[in-house]
């Protein structure tokens, strides 16, 4: 089989739970930038991260696939065996930014991204994190995509990401830059 299906030339996409809908519909919108997400962490893991960030960047892609086969269904079919983004997922986010967050000695003001290639893509990563929340609020408002702890792990997401990026800086002995 092919990746060239060429039922998508007319502007429309199928969802997983096999509804055709424009490729400009909110729900595509949204699991498309869950995609660049997940290849921005990508991304990261290319450029040899910290090892102590390799093995938890590796487990939010994980995540990430399984909120994007949420995100692209109208409704799960329960012979995908695909568990939903629970608390669990958002309590694993916490549980990492407790255990980076006292090794920082953080500013009390914005921080300039770019200390290093590392840390500027994971500051990148954390805005498309932020795009991707406001996006899956937009799902909820408009009652097409209602699961709360999807939009705590994104935010607790972009929350971790900015841990990982000054961890980074920190490991490679560069500065912050408050602004």
């Amino acid at each position: 089989m092919s990746v060239v299906t060429k039922t998508g030339d007319k502007g429309e996409t199928g969802l997983l739970s096999g509804e055709r809908v424009s490729k400009t519909h909110p729900r595509v919108e949204t699991y498309g930038t869950l995609d660049e997400l997940v290849s921005h962490i990508g991304w990261v893991r290319s450029l040899n991260p910290h090892d102590d960030l390799v093995h938890p960047l590796k487990l939010i892609q994980v995540s990430l696939f399984r909120l994007g086969a949420e995100l692209a269904s109208s409704r799960l079919d329960p012979k995908w065996h695909l568990t939903p983004m629970s608390q669990k997922d958002v309590d694993q986010l916490e549980s990492w930014v407790k255990h980076f967050e006292p090794k920082l000695n953080l500013p009390r003001s914005f921080v300039l991204p770019g200390g290093t290639p590392v840390s500027a893509s994971l500051d990148m990563a954390r805005t498309v994190a932020r795009r991707l929340e406001r996006l899956i609020m937009a799902l909820k408002e408009l009652k097409i995509y209602e699961n709360p702890e999807a939009l705590k792990y994104i935010n607790r997401l972009s929350d971790l990401l900015f841990v990982f990026a000054r961890y980074e800086q920190k490991m490679a002995g560069k500065d912050y830059e408050p602004v």
